[in-house]
């Protein structure tokens, strides 16, 4: 994954999927176009103003707080605004997408889709917390981008009306299959686990193998991965004198300051916290010795 900040801008991206937060007073890109499809909402400030041409005509819209945009891939446009707006953009690049989602005819209906508007709960949603995410000290995983991906494309092809071939439920993974992937796991956690790694161990796709994962524990690939990563830097606060960043580099975090958010949210208290709590002994306590006879 890449990850990059500047003053009004971060961004994080990983093989064709991506996302960034815009805090620009204002900008104008000027026409241009990539082979991601975008997806473009304002956060907050007045609306973006936005050209687009088809077939050589230019299209002009206004985007307001509650729309979100759909900019076809390799589509000539430009977008504009003032007024302090802040906005967040997520690029979907088809074939990138193809590959996660692992479905028949995936690539050519996301090439289909856009330019339009579009005015969804969901989509919005995630939009805005992956957009103010991005504002934290940690980063997104490649598992989350991934995801987040997989889940975007599925419903702008939903809501778009282009289903694709009907499949049945994708059965739970069996027994073998879940302990190979639960061994690649604890024996890779320091790496930048994927989609496509984990669904590789037991040759399935990746959107494929997340349906099956979950409907055998429960849990989604990268819950289970953090599970198991925060539980793993458990064991080694207390049982190694390793410092903070050194555990949180060992179990896959990308800082400290990500690992320890993480970390309280899950133990309700910091690695610190923890760790000095494991070498004191409890408020009242008191302890004892043997005094020789005399």
């Amino acid at each position: 994954m890449t990850r990059a900040t500047q003053r009004s801008m971060t961004t994080a991206a990983w093989q064709g999927v991506g996302m960034a937060l815009y805090r620009q007073g204002q900008l104008d890109t000027g026409e241009h176009h990539h082979p991601a499809l975008q997806l473009l909402m304002p956060l907050s400030g007045g609306g973006i103003r936005g050209r687009w041409r088809t077939s050589g005509r230019p299209l002009d819209l206004r985007l307001t707080r509650d729309e979100v945009c759909i900019v076809g891939a390799d589509l000539p446009h430009a977008f504009a605004w003032s007024g302090g707006v802040q906005a967040t953009s997520f690029f979907l690049e088809p074939r990138r997408l193809a590959v996660l989602h692992g479905a028949p005819g995936t690539e050519e209906a996301l090439r289909k889709l856009g330019p339009s508007r579009m005015r969804d709960p969901l989509i919005r949603e995630l939009l805005r917390a992956h957009g103010e995410a991005l504002d934290e000290d940690g980063p997104p995983s490649r598992l989350e981008v991934e995801a987040l991906a997989t889940v975007l494309a599925s419903r702008l092809l939903r809501l778009d009306g282009q289903r694709l071939r009907a499949r049945s439920p994708s059965a739970a993974l069996a027994t073998w299959q879940l302990r190979r992937v639960m061994d690649f796991v604890e024996a890779h956690l320091e790496e930048a686990l994927g989609l496509e790694s984990l669904a590789a161990v037991v040759d399935l796709s990746p959107s494929h193998f997340t349906r099956s994962f979950k409907r055998a524990t429960g849990t989604t690939p990268h819950q289970f991965v953090l599970a198991r990563r925060l539980e793993r830097a458990r064991e080694l606060l207390l049982t190694t004198p390793h410092p903070l960043a050194d555990i949180a580099r060992r179990t896959g975090f990308a800082s400290q300051s990500h690992f320890t958010a993480l970390f309280r949210a899950r133990f309700a208290l910091t690695p610190a916290r923890l760790r000095k709590a494991a070498v004191e002994p409890p408020e009242g306590a008191f302890t004892t010795r043997t005094v020789g006879s005399g």
